[in-house]
């Protein structure tokens, strides 16, 4: 899946996967990571999500790291804050008073100018990757996070073989083997959006679809 894909996409407006509000469990599980006001959370593969301006407006410190321009111009458009444009390690950074977005591939992101992170907010970002990829995303967010770092992240499970992805099925079972020997799962949310996802039907789809939600804790030293 290349980086000309997702350009495509947002470019034509085929952007089934953006929500025109915030994610409805995000206000309700946010609470658990029990971060201070300032604290920084990455959000990759951001798009132009209304969820970066809730967690703005929580006090905290956003970073969103996005391929689409178009995307992130849109994130500018609706804050009330001024954003400054800079260069940083080859990626164009927009930054106001909160927000800082980096425009670009994320599994190209520098490690050194995000640290420290406190939290990781994944909304349907691991699952919109293929099986290489994602370990490749697994593998960049080992290296930004530190030793407190959690992830909130949201996960689709359904049989691939009757749907071609994205969103992709990752299993618990993945997800574990991916994090698991840095962090700890905790399972916050199981629930069936078959009947929600008709649009899935019309692929192939015609067993089950369940969201998870899970939250990782550290569980291993770095």
């Amino acid at each position: 899946m290349e980086i000309s894909y997702w350009k495509s996409r947002w470019r034509k407006d085929n952007i089934g996967w953006h929500m025109k509000e915030i994610y409805p469990p995000l206000p309700t599980f946010w609470p658990q990571l029990n971060l201070p006001a300032g604290a920084r959370v990455l959000v990759p593969l951001c798009g132009k999500s209304h969820d970066l301006d809730w967690l703005v407006s929580r006090g905290l410190n956003v970073t969103g790291v996005e391929l689409s321009l178009k995307a992130l111009q849109e994130v500018m458009r609706r804050s009330a804050k001024p954003f400054t444009r800079t260069e940083s390690h080859g990626f164009p950074v927009f930054k106001s008073e909160s927000m800082e977005l980096w425009q670009g591939d994320f599994l190209r992101l520098p490690n050194a100018p995000l640290h420290p992170v406190d939290a990781v907010y994944d909304k349907a970002s691991l699952v919109a990757l293929p099986a290489a990829m994602r370990k490749r995303y697994a593998k960049k967010l080992l290296e930004l996070r530190d030793s407190h770092t959690q992830i909130l992240l949201q996960s689709f499970e359904y049989q691939q073989e009757e749907m071609n992805g994205p969103p992709f099925s990752v299993p618990e079972r993945e997800i574990k083997k991916l994090f698991g020997s840095s962090f700890n799962l905790n399972l916050l949310l199981e629930q069936s959006k078959f009947e929600e996802v008709k649009k899935f039907h019309e692929r192939g789809l015609s067993s089950f679809f369940i969201e998870k939600v899970y939250l990782l804790s550290p569980g291993r030293p770095i």
